[in-house]
C-alpha cells in the first residue's frame, strides 16, 4: 500500500504542474469531492423564480416544478465462492450475478400557494437483457418457482408529500426523499434511490445554523414497492443477535416480523466560514439509538489549493425492549483531503468499527437506512462490519478542465481492510482489499462537475471495482474450534457498473 500512495502523489503532483485553467469554463468555483458517503447524485427540487404571482390552485399546478430522470443501468459481479457454513468442499464454486435494466423517475410538485405545495413522484425499474441470480438490488427479486429468485420490474409512487415552507422554515409530511440526513440518505446507487415516509421539518433561522428534526416511520427499499419500518428496513435477523431476544419477534428463517417500530432523528449543522460541525441522534423505539458527529475544516494553501482535515465518530446502543438484543458499539473515522481548482485531488482515510461479541453481529454498524457514512466506504465494500480496520487512498482528476479528455472526470482508490480474523474471535472474516476506477463523461458540460456532480442533462458513468480476499487461512481450524466456518469465504471478484442517465 505504501507504493500505491507513492505511486498517487507523484501522479497527482506531475498533473498538478501540467494543468493550466484555475476556474470552470462557465465562471463557476470548483467544488471538491464531498467527504462522506459514495452515492449517484438526485436532482432536487430546485425553488421556481416564478414570473407571475401564485394566487389560485390553477397557478399552481400551470407552475409547477418537474424533475426526471431516465436511467439505464447494468452490474456484474462473477465471484468463487467457497467453504460456506454448510460445506467443508474447498473447491470453489463460480457464482454469477447481474442485472441490466431501464428505468428511473418522474415528479412533480406545485408551485407555492401561502407556502404550501403537494408533490408526488414515480419510480420503476425494468428488466433489459439479462439478469441472472440477480441479489444485487436494480431489480425486485421474486420467486422463480423452484426455490430460486429472478428479476421482475417494479413500480411504485415512492414520494407523495405535503410541504410548507418559507426562506427559513421548511416542513414536509408524507413520503419524500430524504437526501441529506447523513445515516437517513438516498443510497442511489442502483436504479432508483431509497424515500422515507413520515414528517422532516428544517429551520435555518438563526445564521449558520440548521436544525433538523424528523419522525420517520417506514422506508422503501431502492428495489422494492412496500415501505417496511425501521427495524425490518434495518435488516435484523435472529442469526446476528446477542444476548437476551424475545422469539416470537421473528420468523423461521430469522427476520424480524415484530410490531411495528419508528425512528425520531435530531440533527444540528453549524457552519462558519471554512470550519462545519455537525450532530445527528437516530432513535428507534425498542430498537437502537445512533449517535453521529462530524466535522471538517478547510485550510487555503493559497488561492487556487486547499487542505481539508475531517473527523467522524458514531456510537450505537440498545434501547427500550431491545428487539434485536445487545447493541453496543462505535467507530470513529480520519480524512484529508488536497484540493486544486485546476480539477486535482488527492485524499487518504482511516477507519474502525469497534470489535464486541457481546453486541450484535459482533459490533457491526446498522447502515441500511441510506448511504453508509464511513470514509473508506467503497464500491463494495462499507467498513460497518464488526472489527474493521481500514485505509484509504484515492486521486480524482477533472480531465475536461486539465485539457486531456474533454467533458470527463476519473478516480481511483484503493482501500484495506483489516478484519478480525484470529482463531479465537467468534466473529472472524477475511482480510480484503478494494481498487475501484471510476469514469464519468457529461454530454452537456466540459468541466465543473466531479463523480457525483448533479447536473442537467446525459451523463455516462462507468465504475469498476477489483476485491481481493485473503485465502490462506486455516478454515478447518476454525471450525474445529466454533462448531462452524467462516460466515463466506470468499475469493477475488470483479464489480462492474454501468449508468446512462438524462436528468431534467
Amino acid at each position: 500500500m505504501k507504493k500505491m500512495t507513492q505511486i498517487l502523489i507523484l501522479t497527482s503532483l506531475t498533473l498538478l504542474n501540467a494543468a493550466q485553467n484555475a476556474i470552470n469554463e462557465d465562471g463557476t468555483k470548483f467544488e471538491a469531492p464531498r467527504l462522506a458517503g459514495d452515492s449517484l447524485a438526485i436532482k432536487p427540487y430546485v425553488s421556481q423564480k416564478e414570473t407571475n404571482k401564485v394566487t389560485t390552485i390553477i397557478d399552481a399546478f400551470t407552475q409547477a416544478n418537474v424533475k426526471g430522470l431516465l436511467r439505464y443501468s447494468g452490474q456484474y459481479r462473477d465471484s468463487n465462492l467457497y467453504l460456506t457454513q454448510d460445506s467443508t468442499d474447498s473447491t470453489p464454486t463460480t457464482k454469477v450475478q447481474e442485472y441490466s435494466a431501464a428505468g428511473g423517475f418522474f415528479g412533480i410538485e406545485t408551485a407555492p400557494l401561502f407556502y404550501t405545495s403537494i408533490g408526488a413522484t414515480f419510480y420503476t425499474s425494468q428488466p433489459v437483457g439479462p439478469n441472472k441470480n440477480i441479489g444485487l438490488g436494480g431489480l425486485k427479486e421474486v420467486s422463480d418457482g423452484s426455490g430460486g429468485t429472478k428479476a421482475a420490474s417494479y413500480s411504485v409512487l415512492g414520494e407523495a408529500f405535503l410541504k410548507v415552507a418559507n426562506d427559513t422554515n421548511r416542513f414536509v409530511v408524507g413520503r419524500q426523499e430524504m437526501p441529506n440526513y447523513r445515516f437517513i440518505s438516498l443510497s442511489n446507487i442502483r436504479m432508483t434511490p431509497f424515500t422515507h415516509e413520515g414528517a422532516t421539518y428544517e429551520n435555518s433561522m438563526m445564521k449558520d445554523l440548521q436544525i433538523n428534526v424528523a419522525v420517520i416511520s417506514r422506508q422503501k427499499d431502492r428495489n422494492a414497492e412496500v415501505f417496511e419500518d425501521m427495524v425490518r428496513s434495518a435488516r435484523v435477523n435472529k442469526n446476528q443477535t446477542r444476548g437476551e431476544v424475545d422469539l416470537t419477534n421473528f420468523d423461521t428463517s430469522g427476520k424480524y416480523k415484530g410490531s411495528d417500530k419508528s425512528m425520531i432523528m435530531l440533527g444540528s449543522t453549524y457552519k462558519i466560514s471554512d470550519f462545519k460541525l455537525e450532530a445527528w441522534d437516530y432513535y428507534v423505539d425498542d430498537f437502537v439509538n445512533t449517535l453521529y458527529l462530524y466535522a471538517d475544516y478547510s485550510l487555503a494553501l493559497n488561492s487556487r489549493s486547499s487542505l481539508t482535515f475531517a473527523g467522524q465518530f458514531a456510537m450505537q446502543n440498545d434501547v427500550g425492549d431491545s428487539v434485536a438484543g445487545d447493541v453496543n458499539s462505535w467507530f470513529y473515522g480520519l480524512k484529508a483531503q488536497y484540493a486544486h481548482n485546476n480539477g486535482v485531488t488527492l485524499f487518504t482515510a482511516f477507519n474502525q468499527v469497534s470489535y464486541n461479541e457481546d453486541s450484535y453481529d459482533g459490533g457491526t454498524i446498522f447502515v441500511r437506512w441510506g448511504t453508509p457514512q464511513m470514509f473508506n466506504s467503497y464500491q463494495v465494500q462499507d467498513s460497518e462490519l464488526a472489527g474493521t480496520k481500514s485505509v484509504g487512498v484515492g486521486l480524482q482528476l477533472e480531465l475536461g478542465k486539465m485539457k486531456v479528455v474533454p467533458h470527463s472526470v476519473i478516480r481511483f482508490r484503493y482501500g484495506y481492510y483489516d478484519m478480525p480474523d484470529s482463531l479465537n474471535q467468534i466473529d472472524a472474516r477475511q482480510d480484503r482489499s478494494e481498487f475501484t476506477f471510476d469514469y464519468r463523461y457529461s454530454f452537456d458540460k466540459n468541466d465543473g462537475f466531479g463523480i457525483f456532480t448533479t447536473m442537467d442533462g446525459f451523463s455516462l458513468q462507468f465504475r469498476i471495482a477489483y476485491d481481493d480476499y485473503r485465502t490462506d487461512y486455516d478454515f478447518e481450524a476454525y471450525q474445529a474450534e466454533h462448531g462452524y466456518t467462516f460466515e463466506t469465504v470468499t475469493d477475488s471478484f470483479i464489480d462492474t457498473r454501468l449508468y446512462l442517465d438524462y436528468v431534467f
